[in-house]
Parts: C-alpha cells; sequence; structure tokens
C-alpha cells in the first residue's frame, strides 16, 4: 500500500493504537492530523493514554503528555488491513525493527472512550 496525505486525512476524527509486545506497552488516542512528509508519517494527537496491565490486555488507561507521534516509512511496511468489527478500513504500520504495530482506525471505527482515562 502506497500511503499519501490524502489517505492519511481520512484518519483524521479516528484513533491510533500502538503496540509493543517486546517491550510491554500499548497506547491509544485520537488522531486531529496526520501528514507523511517524504518517508516520516506525523500524527498528532487530541490525547493520548496508556494501557497500564498490557499484555495481555489493558486494565486500566492513565493519560500520557505526548501529543505527536511518528513512523518513518523506511523501517515501517504499511498495509491495509480491512474493516474491523465496525467502520471502515484500517491501515497498519509495522516494524520489525521497533517491533511497534499501530493501527490506525477511522471515524468510524473502534474507539477509546475518553471518559475511561484517567489523569497523569
Amino acid at each position: 500500500m502506497i500511503l499519501n496525505n490524502e489517505i492519511l486525512a481520512k484518519y483524521v476524527g479516528g484513533q491510533l493504537e500502538v503496540q509493543n509486545k517486546i517491550e510491554k506497552y500499548m497506547f491509544r488516542g485520537e488522531i486531529n492530523s496526520a501528514t507523511l512528509n517524504g518517508t516520516k508519517v506525523e500524527i498528532g494527537l487530541e490525547w493520548f493514554a496508556k494501557g497500564e496491565g498490557y499484555p495481555p490486555f489493558p486494565t486500566r488507561w492513565v493519560a500520557d503528555k505526548r501529543k505527536v507521534y511518528k513512523v518513518d516509512l523506511q523501517i515501517y511496511s504499511v498495509s491495509d488491513i480491512g474493516p474491523g468489527s465496525e467502520g471502515s478500513n484500517r491501515i497498519c504500520l509495522q516494524s520489525g525493527i521497533t517491533n511497534e504495530l499501530t493501527v490506525l482506525f477511522p471515524p468510524n471505527g473502534s474507539k477509546l472512550d475518553r471518559s475511561k482515562v484517567q489523569p497523569e
């Protein structure tokens, strides 16, 4: 899949989920901007939260101060993984180097309810 700004714009208002089973972290946040500049993808975040207890599953979500998530497509592969249980198609960014798996959910897709995020 070739990623571009037109495709990324479709995910503004949706959410991003970042997982790393090796380093044992999971994050979720709401996308307020998404741009591609050369090989760099930059996702602006309305809010971001860390899932505590992962793996296997987060037992609670705690606010994180980060407002930007970045990946370099030189070390991440991009694929359209189709619709989830709700919403239209999702995009998966995966890196064997960082061991991260990142999924962009469209605005009509899966969402973590922000009210479930506890303050830092």
